[in-house]
């Protein structure tokens, strides 16, 4: 600001005005203003010092003003253009406001919290990988996944569902019996018609499984386990999918259903799995009370209507049977409304869109927690429980009133579950699993069928119908056929190959191929009212 004198010593003239002449001293440089009076005696008072320090009086020149920063790093508008042309190249240093520096800042903090983020999902995706392949390691099959399968790989009638054998097991933490099931039940999904029926299989049902000896179900799974385990004691893993295996084997056996994948879960981890759910919520038509089961320092007392249960009090309710009028019966009953609960929360939580929640549920289970389902086979069945509610979601029991196939009875001084057309007669039993498990693709088809019998042998066409009516089929009518002399059981099909799930079905269970039509028989006054007709032969 006060080199304002020439820049050449030997200079003799004012370039102010004022100032006197002679040569300068170049090494002279004022520091302050003070210094500068000192050496400017001329200049008269302090005023007029201040008045030559203003450029902008009128003291013979103007001083150049230089460009005007403003906050936003922006030239002032006081510069007129022609100052602004004249110092177009005029870099100053900026220093940016203190918004640009929170941002820088900001910015810079979203980063490492972004990094954070992926580091520890990419450690919550792969432990719920690792955890998910501990528990769903895969074994079962099922068609019925696959809606639009060709009907020649359908093996018969039961093809068209997918059966679950869920097994629960007091686990570890049992002071006695860890190992008996004592929850034993079948989720049977239909894919092909979108719906889920859940089948109660009493714990108490005599059975005699071979290589065995006659006993309880739920005794099934720790006697075949504990034989693995004497022939070889340190194969833990194998002597416990022995124990799975023969117990599926049975339900097979008495059931007359097959079952594609199973589970097994202990009551601990049942426990935990509601409480990573946040409970579940039951509605329950009465009261419910049940004081042999106490729940830390609560008996289990529920009143009618909508329950939120936790864990505790889901397991509870589930295992419960002394305060039910129909014991055993009735616990089953109660597995399936948490099974729904279960259902309900986890739809409407989005769990499965939650990694955190799938790495709890999954840590969770642990190694308490077995299934021959695989991963893709899981996410198949969340895909059909995303479309459930509760129209077509079905409930069932060997017990059911007024069709119990089954009732309670004694072998010996023990209390166990029988057929009611006898010990180890479960031809009723089989029957009515069919019928509450009928295939999808016969649903879906809803064949109508006649059958006619092409012999003199009386009732053979009647047989061959309560047959096919005890696998789903729709039976529209039982007569004798026009004609006779049959030399086998002829399968006509008017449909021409529309419905050919039914036609794959029939043509396996009679052993024969279908036809268009039969010589000497009219078909005419059938092709309204059936799809199928069946002339029994000779041999049924």
């Amino acid at each position: 600001m006060y080199k304002f004198q020439s820049n050449n010593p030997k200079s003799k003239k004012s370039i102010d005005g004022f100032l006197a002449s002679g040569p300068r001293n170049p090494k002279f440089k004022p520091a302050n203003k003070r210094q500068l009076e000192r050496n400017l005696p001329s200049f008269g008072n302090q005023r007029r010092l201040e008045e030559l320090d203003n450029f902008n009086k009128a003291d013979g020149f103007r001083g150049r003003s230089l460009p005007q920063i403003n906050q936003q790093g922006r030239y002032s508008a006081l510069n007129q253009s022609r100052e602004k042309q004249k110092f177009h190249d005029y870099k100053p240093s900026i220093i940016k406001p203190k918004k640009d520096r929170k941002l820088k800042i900001f910015a810079r903090v979203a980063m490492v919290a972004m990094a954070i983020l992926i580091i520890f999902s990419g450690f919550m995706v792969g432990k719920a990988w690792w955890s998910a392949h501990r528990v769903f390691r895969g074994g079962g099959t099922a068609l019925a996944f696959d809606k639009n399968i060709d009907p020649h790989m359908l093996n018969g009638e039961g093809d068209g569902r997918v059966n679950i054998l869920l097994m629960g097991k007091g686990g570890a933490t049992e002071a006695a019996g860890g190992d008996l099931t004592d929850s034993l039940l079948i989720m049977s999904i239909d894919p092909i018609n979108t719906s889920v029926t859940m089948l109660s299989v009493p714990r108490d049902l005599w059975v005699s499984p071979s290589g065995l000896w006659p006993m309880k179900i739920n005794a099934v799974y720790t006697s075949a386990k504990g034989q693995m385990l004497n022939k070889n004691p340190k194969n833990q893993d194998a002597a416990e999918l022995a124990g799975i295996n023969k117990l599926n084997g049975v339900v097979e056996q008495y059931l007359g259903v097959h079952m594609h994948y199973w589970a097994m879960i202990d009551f601990s981890a049942f426990e935990e799995a509601v409480n990573t759910l946040g409970g579940i919520n039951v509605y329950l038509p009465e009261a419910y009370s049940d004081y042999t089961m106490l729940v830390g320092n609560r008996y289990l007392n529920l009143p009618a209507g909508w329950q939120h249960l936790d864990g505790g009090m889901a397991l509870a309710y589930a295992r419960s049977r002394h305060g039910a009028a129909r014991g055993d019966f009735d616990r089953g009953s109660h597995q399936q409304t948490v099974l729904v609960g279960i259902k309900d929360k986890i739809m409407s939580s989005g769990t499965y869109s939650n990694p955190i929640k799938v790495s709890q549920l999954l840590g969770t289970f642990g190694n308490r927690v077995r299934t021959s389902l695989s991963i893709d086979d899981m996410m198949r069945v969340y895909g059909i429980a995303k479309q459930l509610n509760s129209g077509n979601i079905k409930h069932a029991d060997l017990a059911q009133e007024g069709q119990a196939v089954v009732k309670t009875g004694a072998v010996g001084d023990q209390s166990v579950v029988l057929p009611i057309a006898g010990v180890n007669d479960f031809t009723k039993v089989k029957a009515f699993v069919r019928t509450k498990l009928k295939d999808g693709f016969i649903i879906k088809e809803n064949p109508r069928i006649v059958v006619l019998n092409g012999t003199d042998t009386v009732g053979l066409a009647q047989k061959r119908a309560d047959e096919l009516k005890g696998y789903g089929y729709n039976v529209v009518q039982v007569g004798d056929a026009t004609v006779k002399n049959i030399q086998s059981t002829t399968f006509i099909d008017l449909t021409r190959g529309t419905k050919k799930y039914t036609k794959r079905y029939i043509e396996q269970r009679l052993g024969t191929t279908a036809v268009d039509s039969v010589d000497g028989l009219d078909l005419s006054q059938y092709k309204t009212t059936a799809d199928f007709i069946i002339i029994i032969g000779p041999q049924g």
